[in-house]
């Protein structure tokens, strides 16, 4: 399986097409996620401890959440990292995720969805929704070359008239 073209995310081998991330990108995701876990347990443990009622209750609510936040976030980038570079595959006419796969004949619609960690909902022709994560590891707009490019080919007619839809004015 060699490798046919190369683009900074995009790589194209004879089999598959895959979406992966940089080095650079997850090392500062991955440096702001452990910087913030670590600032809301310095809230937490350090600040809340020698302060006045008042301030402890601020200092426990803001320690709190941010380390729900953040430590989530970053327990599920962690996980996403350490199960390979591939964010998005194109293969034997599945797009396949990090955890599920869809096969590209039975999408009816797609779109990308979520606040803190995007992700691509996905819409099939029994009306099921599955969702396919980024994890913030991957550019929309790569992910959405490939999904014109490799995916659309593919796809059924109503797919393809969703996707040039939503997209029509964005371009590819």
């Amino acid at each position: 399986m060699e490798n046919k073209i190369e683009e900074h995310n995009i790589k194209v081998y004879d089999d598959r097409v895959e979406v992966v991330y940089t080095s650079g990108g997850v090392g500062c995701l991955l440096f702001s996620g452990i910087t913030m876990t670590l600032t809301a347990l310095f809230i937490l443990f350090y600040i809340v401890p020698d302060s006045n009622v008042v301030r402890a209750f601020i200092g426990i609510i803001i320690g709190v959440i941010g380390l729900l936040f953040f430590g989530t976030m970053l327990l599920k980038v962690l996980g996403a990292v350490l199960t390979g570079k591939a964010v998005y595959t194109v293969q034997d006419g599945y797009f396949k995720g990090k955890k599920h796969a869809v096969r590209i004949s039975e999408i009816k619609d797609m779109e990308w969805a979520g606040k803190s960690l995007k992700y691509l909902a996905v819409m099939t022709e029994n009306n099921k929704t599955v969702k396919l994560s980024s994890y913030n590891l991957v550019n929309e707009e790569k992910v959405n070359q490939v999904i014109t490019e490799y995916v659309i080919p593919q796809g059924t007619p109503e797919f393809k008239a969703n996707w040039e839809k939503r997209r029509g004015d964005k371009g590819a």
